[in-house]
């Protein structure tokens, strides 16, 4: 080799990429070794609760309210049973129903503007009614859009095998996990059912926007991956080549399709993953606590708890609370 050519340039990587790579294969086993820690104590702990003496008041008192549950959950059953059959032509007098129509149960915040005018009036109400309106309606089968959110049910409740089998038909076996639901008539009797268990509502369009936008996940297979793996859907391409065939190509078109309740409603929510929500109230200092029992509070007034097979479904603001748990 002559003097006067130029020395080939060497093919090497920068040392700060090779110091990166090196932090990061240190982290990703630092991460996995907590995750395996986590997993191996949240097993002893399951085993040790196993063995944790329970008090017989305790057995009584969850196995009373597991057996109310499930007298109510009977008395629907035979309700939305005799329904069917006078619908089929059953002899209508061997049949009796105590109501034909299905009713739901709107529970609103009072807007300020109609509590002072309450009070320039001098309407007296009670004191838990004071912030609230309730109006009940009869639900006529026109479809309607639904946010169903699960959320923790009575206490001392083991959640019956029909109940549970809904829930999981609805993807919310988690609590604090939300899905869109089409309500129509052949629906109402399910979410009846497992009216304990959740909070329904009508979303509006912001409200299904920002929370398709920010709590959206997919289980997708890359081509360099073996298995199938939850991903937080933000790649139209994949919105493309998974809902192509039904003209759905961007996020927008989800958006679009949830809220219209198009022909490609199913697809779409079945596509998406149940929305992993946010507790409205986490801790446990002092402060969280107090805000822990005024959320109980709330929740008192708008919650209702009802063994009747002919209680309404009660549907609160949900895009208030949307706009806390995202």
């Amino acid at each position: 080799m002559s003097s006067n050519e130029p020395a080939a340039k060497l093919n090497s990587t920068p040392e700060i990429l090779l110091r990166k790579r090196r932090n990061a294969d240190r982290t990703r086993l630092e991460k996995q070794e907590l995750a395996r820690q986590k997993n191996e104590d949240r097993k002893k702990t399951k085993q040790k609760n196993k063995k944790r003496f329970i008090r017989a008041e305790t057995l009584v008192s969850k196995t009373l309210a597991t057996e109310r549950e499930k007298e109510r959950i009977k008395r629907i059953s035979k309700l939305e049973l005799n329904k069917t059959k006078k619908l089929n032509g059953a002899d209508l007098d061997a049949i009796h129903l105590p109501s034909e129509r299905d009713f739901i149960l709107k529970i609103t915040e009072k807007l300020s503007s109609n509590e002072d005018n309450e009070l320039e009036e001098g309407i007296d109400t009670d004191e838990e009614e004071d912030n609230i309106i309730k109006e009940k309606i009869v639900y006529n089968g026109e479809p309607t859009l639904l946010f169903v959110i699960r959320v923790r049910g009575p206490t001392a409740i083991n959640i019956p095998a029909k109940a549970f089998k809904i829930l999981t038909l609805l993807r919310l076996t988690e609590v604090n996990t939300g899905v869109f639901v089409k309500l129509t008539k052949s629906v109402y009797p399910l979410l009846k059912l497992v009216a304990p268990y959740i909070v329904i509502g009508q979303p509006s369009l912001s409200s299904i926007r920002s929370i398709v936008q920010k709590r959206s996940k997919i289980m997708y297979k890359r081509p360099e991956e073996d298995q199938e793996k939850e991903i937080q859907l933000n790649d139209n391409n994949i919105i493309e080549e998974q809902l192509g065939e039904t003209g759905i190509i961007c996020m927008e078109d989800i958006i679009h399709e949830i809220n219209a309740m198009g022909e490609s409603f199913q697809d779409v929510t079945f596509f998406l993953l149940p929305f992993k929500l946010n507790r409205e109230v986490s801790g446990f200092n002092s402060l969280n606590r107090l805000k822990r029992i005024r959320q109980k509070e709330q929740e008192a007034k708008y919650r209702h708890h009802s063994n009747s097979a002919v209680a309404p479904i009660v549907q609160v603001d949900i895009n208030e609370l949307i706009s806390k748990l995202n």
